[in-house]
């Protein structure tokens, strides 16, 4: 019964480590998120429409993939 609780409890320290990574993740990802749309709009991005913008970012990848 001892051993059971010893992994129990390690069990669910690992589990908060694991949410916790998740959670740092989420931030940054949104920070990131956050900084592509400044630079955006810094560059007058926002002026164009989504189809647009989806079309210039497709070129965007294609161009840097085929280098």
């Amino acid at each position: 019964m001892g051993e059971r609780v010893l992994f129990s409890e390690k069990e669910r320290r690992l589990l908060m480590k694991i949410e916790s990574a998740k959670q740092a993740l989420n931030k940054l990802q949104e920070k990131r998120k956050l900084d592509i749309g400044a630079l955006a709009l810094k560059h007058g991005l926002d002026q164009f429409d989504k189809i647009t913008l989806n079309r210039f970012f497709e070129n965007i990848q294609a161009r840097e993939l085929s280098e």
